[in-house]
């Protein structure tokens, strides 16, 4: 597990970020995460520095959220601990056996899908987070997100790449920019409706919708 500490912040503003970012871009390209790490940093609600889990991408430093809160601990442990948690939790994810398309199909028709207000209009879809599972359920979101892995097809969303896993009148996917240390949280489905296959490539098509609100920013 790395950990690293900066200054004030935990916003690096200077040469040293400005080269990092560089750094990914001549690298990887455009959409590259870097691994989770512990960061500890200048609280400005506390005098006492505090430790956070971080990301680097190519705008830079990012603080991880839980419930849309920055997630922040006392001490350099609590974030070990949290940091340790998450890095099991992704290699069950990665030890998880893909299902097969009527498995795969089985399941995520027995879960109960949110639609995402947010996009009513732009883009209409639903989406599943793995928290609200019970525990022995986690494990077949696990499984789904090998399923997507390993059986999925190339799409675009204007302009974007996905890996699209067609089931029946649906096709799943999850967003690919997660660090290569942190297990997929959130998978997004739609109708093959908004689905065509053209030039032997899958494009998303967009219908006319209803209004939105907000909703997780996972497309």
């Amino acid at each position: 597990m790395d950990e690293r500490s900066v200054g004030n912040s935990p916003f690096i503003e200077n040469e040293e970020r400005n080269q990092r970012i560089d750094y990914f871009k001549l690298l990887f390209g455009r959409n590259v995460v870097s691994k989770l790490y512990i960061l500890k940093f200048d609280d400005n609600e506390s005098v006492d520095s505090r430790w956070g889990l971080f990301y680097d991408d190519v705008k830079g430093e990012h603080h991880l959220t839980e419930d849309f809160k920055p997630l922040i601990f006392n001490t350099a442990a609590e974030a070990r601990e949290k940091l340790s948690s998450m890095e099991a939790e992704r290699r069950s994810e990665d030890s998880a056996t893909a299902f097969t398309i009527d498995e795969a199909k089985a399941f995520a028709e027995s879960q109960k899908w949110r639609f995402a207000k947010t996009y009513a209009k732009s883009a209409p879809h639903e989406y599943l987070i793995k928290k609200w599972l019970p525990a022995e359920e986690r494990l077949l979101f696990e499984r789904l997100v090998q399923t997507i892995n390993t059986r999925s097809v190339v799409g675009y969303f204007y302009g974007h790449k996905n890996n699209y896993l067609i089931l029946g009148d649906h096709y799943y996917w999850y967003m690919p920019f997660y660090p290569d240390n942190m297990a997929v949280d959130l998978i997004n489905r739609t109708t093959t409706d908004y689905l065509e296959y053209r030039d032997g490539t899958y494009y998303y098509k967009l219908k006319n919708t209803v209004e939105s609100t907000n909703e997780p920013n996972r497309m």
